[in-house]
């Protein structure tokens, strides 16, 4: 197997490509090119603009409203799922936390009501988070 080095351009551009199909379709290529293209250079455009604008596009107006729309709100279920099962789990997990008191471990028990507690209220308030982010990348 032979190495071939190119540039990252000639590579993108895809004129390596061409070669082997130029050697292999050579001259059925240009009978049928020229066929083709004789008549075009002939023929007088139909519908010919005079000018040409370039519209620039931002990523914004290719992608469209309504898919940043959709895009925006993918992780919207996951967000309602979470913050309907925080409250249960962060009971079980305080009511654990009292059995700890009950057997003397009051430390662990005080960090452990102390993380329920503040997991519960940052799952509460994601929503908001979420929100804020959203509107801080639209103003961008």
């Amino acid at each position: 197997m032979k190495t071939q080095t190119m540039s990252v351009r000639e590579f993108m551009a895809g004129d390596y490509k061409k070669e082997k199909k130029q050697k292999r379709y050579g001259s059925i290529a240009r009978r049928v090119g020229a066929s083709i293209t004789v008549p075009m250079i002939l023929a007088k455009p139909a519908f010919a603009a005079t000018t040409v604008e370039a519209v620039p596009a931002t990523a914004k107006e290719w992608m469209g409203e309504q898919t940043l729309s959709a895009l925006a709100h993918v992780l919207d279920p996951v967000v309602d799922i979470l913050v309907a099962l925080s409250f249960p789990v962060a009971s079980v997990i305080i009511v654990g936390a009292c059995f700890l008191f009950m057997m003397g471990n009051s430390e662990k028990a005080w960090g452990t009501i102390t993380n329920a507690s503040l997991g519960y209220v940052l799952i509460q308030v994601s929503p908001l988070i979420l929100n804020v982010l959203k509107q801080v990348g639209n103003a961008v």
